[in-house]
């Protein structure tokens, strides 16, 4: 056991150090994970009695302590409740270009036949698979319940002018609010609003159930009567769902919509145009007619240009002395 690791579980009860250690040994092995797939995995090894309020909140409570403890990484905990939001700001042109170089990225989607989304009523799910949607390059929308009627209006109006087929891949629990929602509510307003769309639930579905822990819907819910109807009186968390499961079955429904010829060209076009970027931004933090950059070089001129022939697409930058 290492240094860092006795000092970090110093002060703590013997039964909240054993369910910590468990706790950090799930982050390591399924991280990014929520706070609710911990509880999950945790009560269905019996290390808490129930999925109660109570005793998920104590989980919440012990992964905040191994978080600052050091025995719990930050990063494998997805908390996407809260998030800090400011404009994109620089200390000067440099500086910006140093930023284009770094995070340019072509919308290889653009050249495909579909425009590929993944939803979902949970905004922590977002977090979980962020690995794969951002190597992808594809949305995820957290519709947050029923979605904003302003959100499904915008995303009919772009998916009638897109000559792209429109692909919403989504993820979310099997109870009645979360079955209703993907199986009747987005599909009927987006049609109502003059959209198109296939809309494909890949979690949680039929053959992920047996595996997962349930619990009895409520009959409280408006849609209870519909969903019993069609799935009886079980109801399902889709946090329940291994994440490292649910990363694979987006990735594999995510690729399943890419041309893979048009996909390899599109990144060498990229990989070309990163490359003439990286250029342009090196040199004009060369250039010290740029408030901020480091080096004196009056009268420095910038030009760049490439060919990408794979797709029969031309990039020039030009970039001139702004101050003298």
């Amino acid at each position: 056991m290492s240094q860092r690791k006795m000092r970090g579980q110093r002060g703590l009860a013997k039964a909240t150090l054993r369910l910590l250690e468990s706790a950090a040994e799930i982050t390591r092995a399924h991280g990014p994970i929520t706070v609710r797939g911990v509880a999950y995995k945790l009560f269905v090894a019996g290390e808490i009695p129930s999925m109660a309020k109570s005793n998920t909140n104590k989980v919440g409570h012990i992964l905040v302590q191994g978080r600052e403890r050091g025995i719990v990484e930050w990063q494998n905990i997805v908390d996407e409740t809260r998030s800090f939001e400011r404009p994109a700001m620089w200390d000067n042109l440099a500086d910006f270009s140093a930023s284009v170089a770094r995070w340019y990225r072509r919308d290889i989607w653009a050249s495909m036949p579909y425009n590929v989304q993944v939803w979902s009523e949970k905004a922590t799910v977002g977090g979980v698979i962020r690995p794969v949607t951002e190597h992808y390059g594809v949305p995820f929308l957290a519709v947050h319940g029923f979605g904003s009627a302003t959100a499904l209006h915008d995303t009919a109006a772009a998916s009638a002018a897109d000559r792209r087929h429109l692909v919403i891949l989504y993820v979310g629990d099997c109870d009645p609010s979360g079955r209703f929602m993907s199986d009747v509510d987005l599909p009927g307003r987006l049609q109502r609003y003059g959209g198109e769309a296939i809309i494909s639930r890949i979690a949680l579905v039929g053959a992920d159930l047996p595996e997962l822990p349930s619990f009895k819907a409520k009959p409280s819910d408006t849609r209870y009567k519909w969903y019993r109807a069609r799935f009886g009186d079980d109801a399902y968390e889709l946090d329940a769902l291994d994440p490292g499961i649910l990363r694979d079955r987006v990735q594999s429904a995510i690729e399943a919509y890419i041309d893979q010829d048009m996909w390899e060209r599109m990144q060498i076009v990229e990989s070309a145009e990163l490359a003439t970027v990286k250029r342009v931004a090196h040199a004009l933090r060369a250039d010290s007619s740029f408030p901020g950059s480091p080096q004196k070089n009056q009268g420095c001129r910038v030009s760049s240009s490439i060919s990408c022939s794979p797709a029969g697409e031309h990039l020039a930058i030009t970039g001139n002395r702004l101050y003298t």
